[in-house]
């Protein structure tokens, strides 16, 4: 059996994960290689240090990650970390250390296509920053398509880069778990083509129980996932379509928990918020972001919150739709 596990890197979802990884022989891990990671899980070098190393904005999730890892790795399970994409990106930023020019790494036949992307995304996405400073919404929201498209095609390049490596190490009578973000749906595709017909893909969601609970639809992705995959999946979305997501995702991107949180009295205080925040925008139109973002573009989020609620509760009052 091999299972791609849709997750998120934030601590509720370890149970979860827990459940499904012991399900496994092998554990396929959606992170780059470390030359620190055998040490880690044999106990040899303690998790705080292995963490230093790491670059995360989830640190109690990484910690959690590791020590649940380590016990897996006792009880016989084996644990890769499978990412070359993202293996490919270390060393272009270990070349660029060392002295090396833009162009002799473009001309580097095994990091080319990884450098070509991750520069146009790198690009897109600084210019969208740019634009949300100043230019007109209009302006921004063109950005964000600009950058969801750019993102598209590094995804793309992520999956097919994975899938092959998954195909040439995992084998086919081995139960494997294969470790993926909700927006990487397009590794099940690759995956799928280059294993052939004959090896069953089972996908699980691992939050899937909890968004049902919560009300919760689009396995709780955000407008701006969903417009990244519309451009993956499909290559692009009706120009409505395409903009209002991008509308939305100005919006989103104000009024979610960008700190890490814990399970406490909600079992999953992600999920949860993500649910709430998706519940917002969804009823908003083109035009109802475009009042809001102007409002929004400089508010934190504690004060955007109050900005769209009060919006929303004078829509609801029947006001006229701005």
């Amino acid at each position: 059996m091999m299972t791609i596990a849709f997750s998120s890197h934030h601590a509720e979802v370890l149970p979860f994960a827990r459940r499904e990884m012991e399900r496994h022989q092998v554990i396929v891990l959606e992170e780059p290689r470390s030359p620190n990671f055998s040490d880690m899980l044999e106990g040899r070098l303690p998790i705080d240090e292995y963490m230093l190393e790491l670059d995360s904005g989830f640190p109690q999730f990484e910690k959690r990650m590791c020590a649940m890892l380590r016990e897996l790795h006792h009880r016989g399970r084996q644990i890769l970390q499978v990412e070359p994409y993202l293996d490919k990106l270390l060393r272009i930023h270990e070349r660029f250390a060392e002295g090396d020019r833009p162009k002799d790494v473009a001309k580097e036949p095994d990091l080319a296509a990884v450098y070509a992307a991750e520069r146009h995304a790198t690009g897109t996405l600084l210019d969208y920053y740019v634009a949300s400073l100043k230019a007109s919404f209009d302006q921004v929201v063109e950005a964000v398509k600009a950058f969801a498209a750019a993102d598209a095609d590094r995804l793309k390049l992520r999956e097919v880069l994975r899938a092959q490596a998954i195909k040439s190490m995992v084998l086919d009578d081995v139960d494997t778990y294969i470790e993926a973000g909700y927006i990487h749906f397009p590794l099940y595709l690759y995956l799928k083509r280059a294993l052939g017909p004959n090896q069953k893909i089972r996908i699980a969601y691992l939050l899937a129980p909890i968004v049902r609970r919560l009300g919760g639809i689009r396995r709780n992705l955000g407008p701006g996932d969903l417009l990244t995959l519309q451009y993956a999946l499909h290559g692009g979305a009706p120009k409505d379509v395409a903009s209002l997501l991008a509308a939305r995702s100005l919006i989103y991107i104000k009024l979610l928990q960008k700190d890490e949180l814990l399970p406490g009295v909600s079992e999953a205080p992600h999920a949860k918020d993500m649910v709430k925040v998706n519940g917002i925008v969804d009823g908003l139109s083109f035009d109802d972001c475009h009042v809001l973002f102007d409002q929004l573009r400089l508010a934190k989020r504690e004060r955007a919150l109050e900005i769209v609620g009060a919006y929303q509760a004078g829509l609801h009052r029947g006001l006229k739709r701005a």
